[in-house]
């Protein structure tokens, strides 16, 4: 009797895989070959679901953000003010610090690899955003839309920081101010919430 298989399900498991192989090689570098000796599985099984490495990527990309997003509503859950939501959501970073680094450098380097071949497809990372702004928007409890693009670039900002000097920069002090800020601002802001 053939095996039966979930489709969808096997395409996010191979998805879910190849993280750390793009971490590892870097987008530009790895091919579909490379990829799929990785995830152990055929290259014409990797193009069965992926006609392309573009395509794969861009899927990965968003599994990626769900399950980040996931992850954080399981940590500010029981969570009931803004504040405490988003000091949730510092402290999820920090514990996960090396593997949202390395997202944010293959996301950079892709970006640079579409620039470079001349695509469209730039568009990506600000459709995904726009894909799950309202979802961040009640994760952390904000509903003015600036505010939440600030706290996004803060993080980047930080992760960068850490990622050129790791010794130095820490997650405590710049996260203890932008705390103290926000709080102040939403005391006089309270529609922001």
């Amino acid at each position: 009797m053939p095996k039966i298989i979930d489709h969808d399900q096997y395409r996010k498991e191979l998805l879910s895989q190849c993280f750390d192989l793009f971490a590892e090689k870097g987008y530009a570098a790895i091919t579909m070959r490379q990829i799929a000796q990785g995830l152990k599985v055929s290259t014409g099984t990797l193009y069965h679901y992926f006609p392309s490495k573009e395509v794969l990527f861009e899927q990965m990309v968003r599994e990626m953000t769900l399950r980040d997003i996931r992850s954080a509503v399981i940590e500010t859950h029981q969570k009931t003010s803004t504040l405490e939501r988003i000091s949730a959501i510092f402290q999820f970073i920090e514990r996960h610090e090396d593997y949202f680094i390395k997202q944010n450098l293959l996301m950079v380097e892709f970006y640079q690899q579409q620039k470079r071949d001349g695509s469209d497809r730039l568009s990506l990372f600000s459709q995904i955003w726009k894909d799950h702004e309202q979802e961040i928007s009640d994760l952390v409890a904000i509903k003015d839309r600036n505010l939440l693009e600030l706290l996004g670039c803060f993080i980047d900002g930080l992760l960068l920081h850490r990622m050129f000097d790791p010794e130095e920069f820490t997650f405590q002090k710049p996260v203890q101010l932008i705390m103290t800020m926000l709080k102040l601002y939403l005391d006089q802001h309270p529609e922001s919430v």
